[in-house]
């Protein structure tokens, strides 16, 4: 099987995408926050690491033994009551059509801040590559994944590494 399964590198790939490559919050926002509170915020960073990563590991192990091939199957192991499926499945969809506005929104703001662009036109044109992203279906969001993750990995490391670079020349 080995370490660069590619099947594995694109569930991680996607995991990373979700985490961190929707651009809520930045690198330098989080790294702010938690060492904001000194040891605590450290502290704070492996909780939340540890916990991540666990929360994965049982729902891909609930996945795997349950041969699950989509969303309700895995709702549907979980919960039982028909009436709380229903609310969970209401909130979920809430939630991310929150975060789907939030990110359109953020998109337009941003190429309006830094390239003095139309926040409705940029916030539209982010909008259409979703929609024909979403119309791929999940191959389509895996395969923009295996894409932008790697380039994104790169420029964080090579960014790094030059700022490295140049305090201790």
């Amino acid at each position: 099987m080995g370490f660069f399964n590619m099947e594995i590198l694109k569930v991680v790939f996607v995991i990373i995408g979700t985490l961190i490559g929707a651009g809520f919050a930045s690198g330098q926002e989080i790294y702010l926050f938690f060492f904001s509170f000194g040891l605590k915020g450290i502290f704070g960073i492996a909780v939340s690491s540890i916990l991540i990563g666990i929360i994965i590991y049982k729902t891909f192990k609930i996945i795997k033994r349950n041969d699950m091939k989509n969303y309700k199957e895995f709702l549907d192991c979980l919960i039982k009551n028909e009436k709380i499926k229903e609310i969970v499945n209401i909130v979920v969809n809430v939630f991310i059509l929150a975060s789907f506005y939030i990110m359109i929104a953020g998109f337009g703001a941003y190429l309006e801040q830094e390239f003095n662009f139309n926040s409705i036109i940029g916030s539209s044109i982010l909008a259409l590559i979703c929609l024909i992203l979403f119309k791929t279906n999940v191959k389509g969001f895996v395969k923009i994944n295996e894409i932008l993750i790697p380039i994104l990995i790169f420029t964080i490391v090579f960014i790094r590494w030059n700022k490295y670079k140049k305090y201790t020349l």
